[in-house]
């Protein structure tokens, strides 16, 4: 807590002092993206054991290629994260300055971002802190320079085909000298109270997300209802209970269907559905091929599975007598499906549907019994019941979950 929170604002030489009464090691890791950087890291490790510094390494394999510079991120703290809980430490201390503070600020701005990007690199995170934070790269530079060390620099700081390079080395130097040395420790300070804002702002969409909740979603008329901000974030947080990453563009997204009423496609082919005052988030259902049923064959068919029997019998549904009604088969619904029962009378299929109450992410993959002529003769389990006869089709019907109460 000390060393997230106070450290950063102490001069460098006192956060010096105060790291030399803690128990510490020193880790260096290899992405594997340049040969050279094996011998950095050699120089790092002789340089902690000249101080008397246990050192720990990792070799990460990583491989170019898009979302390189993410990917390594994130395998680089997954071995610092190891390293730190296999020598019992109780912190990562990374040295991100104030100067990385204004040019993760001004990527995130440059590429669109909400208030929550823009509190870019956080003093302390989980386990990890960065506690010089609020102290420039110069007196960084300047520290190390009067101790005599000679640090080892990373060629990729300075790649123009990075954005991260191309604003330290391009943008920051202009906009200091237009508008003086003050405005990185002002970009910085405003990341700060954007961390301060957007948690305030989260803690408010957390406490409303937790009174929207009903069974099996949320209470949509209450998510409109919310002002947009924090609209917004509660579905954020929403979604990644879900385990969706929302970017930006799936979250206007996501915000116009609930405001509307409709659904858009979720990544991991699932779908959010905004209906009946209801949000969802539910796995899609894709409409499996037409398929022909042929005697005494079973026939897979979504949830279903489904076999033309020679006769009736228990457990099987009879159709008959289905003169000329010629070979079987089973489809998905189509627009202006309708079904006729025994007593002649028709029916559309989405209304059987809905008045089994059959999920709406189903209906397009639940079964229809059709003839030669396309005509629907049965919506597989729910409309028309058995009827009488034995001239014409037995149909046995199987599913993985039970079959609505006014069904099979």
């Amino acid at each position: 807590h000390v060393l997230g929170r106070t450290i950063g604002r102490r001069p460098i030489l006192e956060l010096d002092r105060f790291l030399r009464r803690l128990r510490r090691c020193v880790a260096s890791v290899d992405h594997g993206l340049r040969p050279e950087a094996a011998q950095e890291v050699k120089a790092v490790q002789a340089l902690a054991e000249e101080r008397g510094l246990s050192f720990h390494t990792a070799a990460l394999g990583i491989r170019p290629g898009p979302g390189m510079e993410a990917r390594a991120r994130a395998a680089r703290y997954a071995a610092l994260e190891s390293i730190r809980a296999a020598g019992g430490y109780s912190w990562i201390a990374t040295a991100h300055t104030r100067d990385d503070q204004a040019e993760t600020l001004l990527m995130r701005l440059a590429r669109g971002v909400a208030l929550r990007g823009a509190g870019a690199i956080r003093a302390q995170v989980g386990r990890i802190v960065r506690p010089l934070l609020g102290v420039g790269r110069a007196e960084v530079e300047a520290h190390v320079a009067a101790r005599g060390l000679v640090p080892v620099r990373d060629p990729t700081n300075v790649d123009p085909s990075l954005l991260r390079s191309r604003i330290r080395s391009d943008v920051l130097p202009s906009l200091v000298k237009a508008a003086g040395p003050a405005s990185l420790r002002n970009l910085a300070a405003f990341a700060a109270r954007a961390v301060e804002d957007e948690a305030l702002l989260a803690d408010q969409a957390g406490r409303v997300l937790e009174r929207g909740r009903v069974p099996g979603g949320l209470d949509a008329v209450a998510v409109r209802s919310l002002p947009t901000p924090l609209r917004r974030r509660a579905l954020v947080a929403w979604l990644e209970e879900a385990g969706v990453v929302a970017d930006g563009r799936l979250v206007a997204r996501v915000e116009a269907a609930v405001l509307t009423g409709g659904r858009t496609g979720l990544p991991g082919r699932r779908l959010l559905r905004s209906e009946g005052g209801l949000l969802r988030i539910v796995s899609e259902v894709r409409s499996p091929p037409e398929t022909l049923l042929p005697p005494g064959a079973w026939v897979a068919f979504g949830q279903f599975r489904l076999r033309l029997e020679p006769s009736v019998e228990e457990g099987t549904v009879a159709f008959g007598p289905l003169e000329g009604a010629g070979p079987l088969s089973v489809r998905a619904r189509r627009r202006g499906d309708r079904v006729e029962g025994a007593d002649g009378r028709r029916r559309a299929v989405q209304d059987v549907l809905v008045d089994a109450r059959v999920p709406a992410e189903e209906r397009d993959a639940w079964p229809l019994l059709v003839d030669a002529a396309a005509r629907v003769i049965w919506v597989v389990g729910l409309w028309p019941q058995v009827r009488a006869g034995v001239q014409g089709a037995a149909v046995r019907v199987e599913r993985a979950s039970a079959i609505p109460p006014d069904g099979l």
